[in-house]
């Protein structure tokens, strides 16, 4: 079948169909077919390259995933929870400058809308999600924090949202510091109990000045809880 013919055919296609053809079902046309689609479409002002870039782009990122998960699946258990902890600690070590990437080139609008997603979800849960979780405490606090430094104003709708999230926020905040106290005791009492035991040992001292440290980050954390203070950002870590 000549180009001409193809043409004829592929004229009357609406959009949708021709980048279908471009793209998924590309390997089942022609070349002179796939030719003749991309003419037709870029006749009607339609960017087929920059659609063809995205798709190419999506490709490469699925292949790229079904990759590590192939990498993944032929490690041993042992292997694949240290691969797993080796990622989640880059993951944490990066998150403030993935969310913030994340959210660069959105318009203050699209931020807002985003942010009120964020508040949503958490108020849905009544509580936040993990790390990797789009309502997680991270990416609550460092969006806060992008709004924040542009200077967006914040509907009153939103404000109430926050104000029932910071009440949340506070509650797992209170619990975190009050887990810290008791780890901190217990570091303290087995440290000193060991140490007076055996007359030290660097390993005993660790445990207490660790458990000291626990303690004392627990009650300021409490402190500045009661007497209302905002909950920095650096607290989520």
């Amino acid at each position: 079948m000549d180009i001409e013919t193809f043409r004829k055919r592929f004229v009357d296609h609406s959009d949708e169909d021709l980048i279908l053809m471009l793209t998924k079902n590309a390997s089942k046309y022609n070349p002179d077919a796939l030719i003749v689609a991309k003419e037709i479409l870029i006749a009607r002002n339609i960017d087929i390259e920059t659609i063809l870039k995205e798709e190419n782009e999506k490709r490469s990122n699925l292949e790229e995933e079904e990759n590590k998960r192939r990498h993944i699946e032929d490690l041993s258990p042992l292997e694949q929870i240290e691969y797993l902890s080796e990622k989640r600690l880059e993951f944490e070590e990066n998150i403030e400058d993935i969310i913030e990437d994340k959210n660069k080139d959105l318009t203050d609008a699209e931020l807002l809308l985003s942010f009120e997603g964020i508040l949503d979800k958490i108020l849905e849960t009544g509580n936040f999600g993990e790390l990797t979780d789009s309502h997680s405490k991270e990416n609550y606090f460092i969006v806060s924090n992008i709004i924040e430094q542009r200077s967006v104003e914040i509907p009153v709708s939103i404000l109430k949202k926050i104000d029932r999230i910071n009440d949340i926020a506070r509650k797992d905040f209170s619990r975190k510091f009050t887990r810290n106290i008791i780890i901190g005791i217990v570091l303290l009492a087995l440290g000193l109990v060991f140490t007076i035991g055996t007359g030290g040992g660097l390993v005993f001292y660790g445990a207490v000045l660790s458990g000291l440290g626990l303690v004392i980050n627990g009650i300021a954390g409490k402190r500045n809880l009661k007497r209302g203070a905002q909950i920095a950002l650096e607290s989520y870590g």
